[in-house]
């Protein structure tokens, strides 16, 4: 689900060696290492900023709360972070990782350009990932000009396919941030009320994730008669008795990512929005029931189409999108499309959603799952329609 970004982290920001021991990411470094060796290369050069950070933050645990870093993983020896960061906060950026070469980042293409220069890779073969995706050109182009020897190779796909199977403590993570999404949404049907407008509920939610420790929040909401036309960012329209409010929230802890969304009534839900709900809790069960190891993509999309029968509901559901996978950032492939040949893998984790619109109603159901050999784990459950007492 694609939401604005925000151009500056203002969440926690520290490590938890406990939940993601050095250990870890040192057993990641490896892999990585052993893949440049695999794909023929001497060097990788990953890119990742405020909004996707998840190539850099896989080896490094790092995370910039503002800008960018970009790190050079050699194919023997240590490896180097440039930082989005003055000098003098340097000693604070090396607290969120276990390497010891972190340098600040200024203007990236000279300070690229010396660095593969220093290390002796001038001359190399270096796979880009993140680099030609989101990079700024001018940074790009000068990066280019400054080392004319240089053999370029895009290996973001090989990155992704490391990224894409989630190891134990990556499990683990996702398990806590699912967690802290869940109780957030538990508690809506205490914080909700009539009168109040889907700022003030998005805000009381928002609070809920920043005390469990989230980096990051995303929140899109639609109240009333919103619900019959799209999900947005929360404003200042007043929730009445008897209203159905869409919620979709996602947090970031510790780097990763869960999503969840839910239908709630001020009230008790009239019939043709019971009905409505019937068939998307239908949609996303068929989806859940797929996830297996080995499992096309596109057969989770062909599922959950045969089940909305509302030809309005589907094609809003559709545009929305069914789902993808989650991690270090918000949105990863695999993309739960129509066609799509890819197939999911043994702890792989998606989020799963059926968020859509038909006569004037809307509803918004989503879940997080994990793929395991012995079947989908759901970490966040996604019950019908909530009915608030009021």
């Amino acid at each position: 689900m694609r939401t604005m970004h925000p151009v500056l982290k203002r969440g926690a920001l520290l490590w938890d060696r406990d939940l993601l021991p050095p250990a870890c990411y040192a057993a990641r470094f490896g892999r990585i290492q052993s893949l440049i060796a695999e794909e023929g290369d001497d060097a990788w050069l990953l890119f990742g900023d405020v909004e996707r950070y998840g190539h850099v933050a896989y080896f490094s645990n790092f995370l910039p709360r503002t800008r960018s870093a970009l790190a050079l993983v050699p194919s023997r020896g240590d490896p180097t972070i440039l930082v989005a960061a003055g000098p003098r906060d340097i000693p604070a950026a090396k607290t969120l990782t276990w390497i010891e070469d972190v340098r600040p980042l200024g203007n990236a293409g000279p300070q690229v350009c010396a660095l593969i220069a220093e290390k002796e890779l001038a001359k190399a073969r270096i796979g880009l990932i993140g680099i030609e995706e989101s990079l700024a050109l001018p940074e790009w182009n000068a990066i280019t000009a400054g080392l004319p020897q240089t053999q370029w190779r895009n290996r973001t796909a090989a990155m992704m396919g490391l990224r894409r199977v989630k190891d134990r403590f990556e499990q683990a993570a996702l398990r806590r941030s699912a967690l802290a999404v869940a109780h957030a949404l538990d508690a809506v049907p205490q914080l909700i009320r009539p009168g109040m407008t889907t700022r003030q509920l998005a805000a009381a939610v928002d609070r809920q994730l920043r005390l469990a420790g989230a980096e990051d929040v995303r929140i899109l909401v639609a109240g009333g008669t919103q619900c019959g036309r799209s999900l947005r960012p929360a404003d200042d329209i007043l929730l009445q008795q008897g209203d159905e409010v869409m919620f979709y929230a996602a947090a970031e802890m510790q780097r990763y990512w869960a999503e969840a969304a839910r239908t709630f009534v001020l009230g008790c839900a009239a019939a043709a929005l019971q009905a409505l709900a019937g068939r998307a809790v239908a949609a996303l069960a068929a989806m859940r029931a797929a996830v297996a190891p080995g499992v096309r993509i596109a057969d989770l999309h062909a599922r959950a189409e045969a089940e909305l029968a509302d030809a309005e509901l589907r094609a809003s559901a559709s545009a929305y999108g069914y789902g993808h996978g989650i991690g270090l950032d918000a949105e990863e492939p695999p993309y739960v499309l129509a066609g799509s040949e890819e197939r999911i893998a043994e702890g792989a984790t998606l989020a799963l959603r059926v968020i859509g619109h038909s006569g004037g109603q809307g509803i918004a159901l989503g879940n997080v799952i994990m793929a395991g050999a012995a079947g989908a784990e759901v970490l966040i459950e996604a019950p019908g329609l909530i009915e608030c007492e009021m």
